[in-house]
């Protein structure tokens, strides 16, 4: 799995005590980078399956293309600008790291517009909590 914007890691981290083989970290936050690896080395969880990686997310997508990933967590903050996340989902749809069966899981405040940033791929499912709107998406 690949948790984009990782903040604390709290996504990626919950899937590999559940079981996920390889967890990737992206953010550009040295703080939140901190964080994760704070968070991470409390639970013992092997260096083998995770990697942190301290990079801005778009320049990451454009770059990376080592691992075609199961699940994509996007929880970007929530002033981010919308054309920013049209090209990280324009770089996502290119499916250098997605496969026909990735999923991909946006988180949003609840009132945030995302026709236009999520047009490249396929809605499966909308919900809701509290404040937040979550997608969940797959390439076309």
């Amino acid at each position: 799995m690949l948790d984009l914007f990782a903040g604390s890691g709290s996504l990626g981290i919950e899937s590999l005590s559940r079981g996920c083989n390889l967890a990737y970290f992206v953010d550009r936050s040295y703080r939140s980078i901190s964080l994760v690896e704070y968070n991470i080395k409390g639970l013992k969880i092997s260096g083998k399956k995770y990697k942190i990686i301290k990079s801005d997310v778009f320049k990451f997508l454009r770059f990376y293309r080592e691992l075609k990933w199961d699940i994509l967590f996007i929880d970007p903050p929530y002033k981010i600008k919308s054309d920013i996340m049209i090209e990280i989902f324009g770089a996502i749809s290119e499916k250098k790291i997605t496969g026909s069966d990735t999923l991909i899981i946006y988180e949003c405040f609840f009132k945030r517009v995302v026709e236009e940033e999520i047009k490249k791929l396929n809605l499966i499912k909308e919900s809701r909590m509290g404040d937040k709107k979550v997608l969940y998406l797959s390439p076309y």
